[in-house]
C-alpha cells in the first residue's frame, strides 16, 4: 500500500489521451534531435558567433543557439507536466529514489564512460587536456556536475531535472494554492539565482514549474494549443532579434546579464512553443510513426551523442576542416545522423543486458515489435 502525503491524497488530474502521449513523445525525439546539433565540436578557440555571418553561419547559428539550446525548455515543461501525476501515485520519498534511478545512475555511468575513454584516448595518443582535475571537487564535477559541468556536458541536465525532482513536493503545493506568486518566484530565480550553484541553469525550474502548473490546472491540449498559438507570435520576433544580434556580432556573453537571461528566457519559451506546434501537424503527417518509434531510443541518443562526437569529431575535422572551412557543414550535418544510428544499434546491443539498460538507459528496455503493434492496435481499429 503506498501511502501519500495528507496533503496530496485527495488530490487528482485527467490522464493523459493518445493523441497527447504521441505529441509529447514527437516533442522528445524532435527537440532531443536538434539539441545535438549543439554540441558538434567547432574545433576553433575563438567564439564562432564573432565572426562575419555568412549563410551557413546563420544556418548554424539557428539550429544551435536558437533551436538546439532551446529545444531543453520543451523537454523541461515535460517533465514537470509528468511529474504531477507521479507525486499523486506515490510518496515523495519513494518517487525520489525512483528519480535517483532514472535520473542520477545514467548521469554517473555515461561520465564514468567518458572518463573510461578519455584515459584510454590519453594512454593511446599523449593527449591528456580533456581529462578532469584528480581532486574531490574535480571529480565530483566530472561525474555529478556539483559545481561545474560535468565530462559529458549535456547531462548536466539530468543532474538540473533531479534538483527540481527534489523540489517537486514544495512546488506543487505553491502552485496548487499561489500560482502566480509561485511563478514570479521562479522568474525571480531564472534570473538572479545562478550563483546559488542549486541548479547549472536555473531557467530549467521555472520550465518545469510551467509544466506541472498546466497540469494541476487541467489544461486540455486545445488549451496548451491556444497558449502555444499565442507564444509563437512572440517567436518571430524573438528570432528576428536574435538574428539581428548574430548579424551584428553581438555577443550576448557581454551583455547585461539581466538582460541576456530576459531575451534568453523568453526565446527559450517561445521556441518551447514552436516546437509544440509543430509535434501537431507531425502527427497528423506520415512522419508520426517515425517520431514515435524512435522515442524509446530518444534518451539514449541524448546520453551518448556528445561522446560520439567528441571522438568521431577528431577524424571529421581532420577530413574536412574546422568550423570556417567550405566542408565543415559535412560534419556539422552528418555528424547528428550518425548519432541517430549510433543511438539505435547501441540500445538494441545492450538491450540484452539489464545491468547495462539499467546503467545506461534508466531501466527502460526496448519492448518487441510485436508488443509495440498490440498497443498501437486498439488505437487503429477504433
Amino acid at each position: 500500500m503506498i501511502i501519500k502525503p495528507a496533503s496530496l491524497a485527495h488530490d487528482a488530474v485527467a490522464p493523459v489521451g493518445k493523441a497527447m502521449s504521441d505529441r509529447i513523445k514527437i516533442a522528445r525525439s524532435l527537440c532531443i534531435f536538434f539539441m545535438t546539433f549543439v554540441h558538434v565540436q567547432a574545433g576553433i578557440a575563438e567564439n564562432v558567433y564573432d565572426r562575419d555571418a555568412g549563410f551557413f553561419d546563420i544556418v548554424y547559428f539557428i539550429l544551435t543557439r536558437l533551436m538546439g539550446l532551446s529545444s531543453v525548455s520543451l523537454l523541461s515543461v515535460v517533465s514537470g507536466y509528468f511529474i504531477v501525476s507521479s507525486l499523486l501515485k506515490a510518496a515523495a520519498g519513494r518517487l525520489m529514489v525512483s528519480k535517483f534511478r532514472t535520473l542520477v545512475v545514467p548521469l554517473i555511468a555515461w561520465n564514468l564512460l567518458m572518463l573510461a575513454l578519455l584515459a584510454g584516448y590519453g594512454v593511446v595518443s599523449g593527449n591528456w587536456k580533456d581529462m578532469p582535475e584528480f581532486s574531490a571537487t574535480g571529480m565530483a564535477n566530472a561525474l555529478l556536475a556539483v559545481t561545474g559541468w560535468p565530462l559529458v556536458v549535456p547531462l548536466w541536465f539530468l543532474r538540473d531535472l533531479f534538483v527540481c525532482c527534489l523540489f517537486a513536493p514544495i512546488l506543487y503545493q505553491g502552485l496548487r494554492r499561489f500560482p502566480v506568486a509561485t511563478i514570479l518566484a521562479l522568474v525571480a530565480f531564472t534570473l538572479f539565482g545562478e550563483i546559488l550553484y542549486i541548479l547549472q541553469r536555473p531557467q530549467l525550474m521555472l520550465f518545469f514549474g510551467l509544466g506541472m502548473w498546466l497540469r494541476i490546472a487541467g489544461a486540455s491540449e486545445e488549451g496548451i494549443d491556444r497558449i502555444a498559438n499565442f507564444l509563437t507570435i512572440g517567436l518571430v520576433a524573438m528570432a528576428a532579434i536574435f538574428i539581428t544580434i548574430r548579424i551584428e556580432r553581438i555577443l550576448l556573453s557581454e551583455m547585461n546579464d539581466t538582460l541576456r537571461l530576459t531575451l534568453d528566457t523568453l526565446l527559450r519559451v517561445t521556441v518551447a512553443a514552436g516546437f509544440w506546434k509543430l509535434t501537431g501537424p507531425i502527427r497528423r503527417s506520415a512522419l508520426s510513426e517515425l517520431f514515435i518509434r524512435f522515442e524509446p531510443y530518444a534518451f539514449f541518443l541524448f546520453c551518448s551523442h556528445a561522446i560520439l562526437f567528441n571522438f568521431g569529431g577528431i577524424i571529421f575535422r581532420r577530413a574536412f576542416g574546422n568550423y570556417g572551412s567550405d566542408l565543415f557543414p559535412i560534419t556539422f550535418f552528418t555528424l547528428p545522423c550518425l548519432a541517430v544510428i549510433a543511438a539505435i544499434i547501441g540500445l538494441n546491443i545492450i538491450n540484452r543486458s539489464a545491468l547495462l539498460i539499467f546503467l545506461f538507459n534508466a531501466g527502460h528496455r526496448l519492448r518487441s515489435r510485436s508488443a509495440a503493434r498490440m498497443e498501437r492496435a486498439p488505437a487503429q481499429t477504433r
